[in-house]
């Protein structure tokens, strides 16, 4: 009979410490690189970032589950690249293997469009490009102690088919804002950005916006900029409410753009049971009837008089009233005034015009997070009222801390830009001036349709409806919202929100848009905008204050405690073999 434990107790002796804790290491070594093969050909993700920067909103989630067909996409930023925009590159990716997690569907490769060494063909890229609506960030780089230019395309290229939509990936300047915070924004809104493209090339149909006409509203021409980002995504009606007795199932959305007369009765029906309907609606209304033509002799005085459009009971109705004020603001754009004569010529200074406040988004709603500021003139407070029905109310965009009202009527001149402005005068902070509101809305001809119009509405196979669907109506207390400024004798137009006078393009078009997307916006992706990944940046004035404390902690510290352990390791080494022996 053999004895296995004398064998085995023999063996275990054969095998030295040393040699022990070699096998020890190897088998736990494996174990960490099989355990990472396996991972890495997984789709397993952890996100431990405090804001989840690396997940993806359900509504993105939903829609890429859904696809089922291949999206290319080929991102423009490949190459020798600042810092950056390395960062905004490598984001990029990171967004675009997120969408990979979800889906095989998804397909994408990085490329520099002017990676070629001819001049010739470099320039037939750049043509090409711009034919396409792509244009080139314009960097001053260094270059063997020399500044040179180089374009770079921050641009994604999202393509489906015969299909394609390119989506800028770098944000516009932002007022106040630094080259990081801007880098930051443009990181924010990846996800979104690439995830309404998607979604919207896949669109079977492009849905219809109304824009009404017959009262002075805002002309075609006058809104050049946003109908032409607005065409390649949606089919774009004007129609007179006055000529119909029904807006047309198809239309989805009604933009009521600085009127100037009243509307009649009937009109007001049609647009009430269009809502009733559950159709959204936008209404861009100046309370006050102003404009700066009516100011163009620098001593003369303008007294405005109300708006009356007839619409007044309506929105209190819907849950809103525009008073008949208007706000005055700190935080304003600019306007030049005539100081002098220079010459032959005049000599011209900029003046702050506290009737331009400069509006700011308030919370954190889709529609205004990560955009710039909004420029406004003659906007008036809008308040909110009770409603029989739940309506929620979001306050979008208001003045600042610095802003007073005044009620009409009254007078309006330049006198007031001789004084310095007396900031404890501005004492009604924050004045809101744009809502959005959204639930089922009462109607306004509820208990006053009479027998007649009821037999009518039936000749016309239409039902009444006291109380809607589910809608949404975006109101703003400025008429000119989607106006660019356009030249008539070039027949060219500046983008919407640029003052020509500041020289800045302010945040009215990405507000205009993410409303109108917003009341498209069924399967929420639009939400991703509110997502936010925090900037942390370095405190340089604590850095050059504690700069020798964090290099000792930082260098000596390390060493200091391997010193020790490794003291501490070797008297408990020599105290144990010291026992043994």
């Amino acid at each position: 009979m053999v004895n296995t434990n004398r064998h085995s107790n023999s063996v275990n002796k054969d095998i030295s410490p040393r040699s022990r804790n070699l096998i020890i290491l190897a088998l736990v070594a494996g174990f960490v690189i099989i355990v990472n093969l396996l991972v890495s050909f997984s789709n397993i993700r952890l996100d431990l970032t405090e804001e989840k920067r690396y997940t993806l909103t359900p509504a993105t989630v939903k829609m890429l589950k859904n696809l089922k067909d291949n999206i290319y996409v080929e991102v423009l930023l490949d190459g020798n690249l600042p810092a950056g925009f390395k960062r905004l590159q490598e984001s990029t990716q990171s967004t675009l293997d997120q969408f990979r997690n979800q889906t095989s569907y998804i397909q994408y490769r990085f490329l520099d469009p002017l990676d070629t060494k001819s001049t010739q063909d470099k320039n037939e890229r750049i043509k090409d490009l711009a034919d396409q609506g792509i244009k080139p960030t314009n960097l001053r780089v260094m270059e063997n102690n020399e500044a040179t230019e180089k374009l770079i395309y921050p641009v994604a290229v999202v393509k489906y088919g015969s299909q394609v939509i390119p989506v800028n990936l770098l944000e516009n300047s932002i007022a106040g804002f630094s080259d990081e915070e801007v880098l930051n924004q443009s990181i924010n809104l990846l996800e979104y950005k690439l995830a309404d493209a998607i979604n919207k090339i896949l669109r079977k149909s492009k849905p219809t916006i109304a824009f009404t006409k017959g009262h002075g509203e805002s002309k075609p021409i006058e809104s050049r900029d946003l109908l032409t980002t607005l065409a390649p995504f949606y089919n774009l009606e004007w129609i007179n409410l006055d000529s119909i007795y029904k807006v047309p199932d198809n239309i989805k959305l009604i933009i009521v753009s600085n009127p100037s007369s009243p509307f009649s009765e009937k009109e007001k029906f049609v647009l009430d049971q269009y809502i009733m309907r559950g159709g959204n609606c936008m209404f861009l209304i100046n309370r006050l009837k102003i404009d700066m033509d009516s100011l163009r002799n620098p001593k003369s005085e303008y007294v405005p008089i109300e708006n009356e459009l007839n619409l007044e009971d309506m929105f209190f109705k819907y849950g809103f009233r525009i008073e008949p004020n208007l706000v005055l603001d700190l935080e304003c754009s600019k306007i030049p005034l005539v100081v002098g004569k220079l010459g032959t010529g005049v000599q011209t200074e900029l003046f702050p015009w506290y009737y331009a406040p400069i509006l700011a988004g308030t919370g954190t709603h889709p529609i205004i997070k990560n955009i710039d500021r909004v420029n406004a003139y003659w906007t008036s407070t809008i308040d909110t009222v009770k409603t029989k029905t739940h309506i929620v109310k979001t306050n979008l965009l208001a003045s600042s801390k610095h802003s007073r009202l005044q009620y009409a009527p009254v007078r309006i001149n330049f006198e007031i830009l001789r004084y310095e402005p007396d900031p404890s005068k501005f004492d009604k902070p924050y004045q809101p001036v744009a809502w959005l509101l959204e639930g089922k809305f009462p109607s306004l001809y509820e208990n006053r349709v009479s027998p007649e119009m009821m037999n009518g509405l039936a000749q016309l196979k239409m039902k009444y409806l006291a109380e809607g669907t589910p809608a949404k109506i975006m109101v703003m207390s400025y008429g000119k919202l989607i106006n660019n400024v356009y030249n008539p004798q070039n027949n060219e137009y500046l983008p919407l929100g640029y003052n020509t006078f500041d020289k800045h393009l302010y945040g009215n078009k990405d507000f205009v848009i993410n409303s109108i997307e917003y009341m498209f916006d069924e399967t929420g992706i639009l939400t991703a905008r509110a997502k936010e990944v925090k900037l942390r940046l370095l405190d340089d004035v604590k850095i050059k204050e504690e700069k020798t404390y964090w290099q000792i902690l930082n260098v000596l510290v390390p060493i200091l405690i391997l010193g020790l352990g490794t003291l501490i390791f070797n008297f408990i080494r020599k105290k144990r073999f010291a026992t043994h022996a």
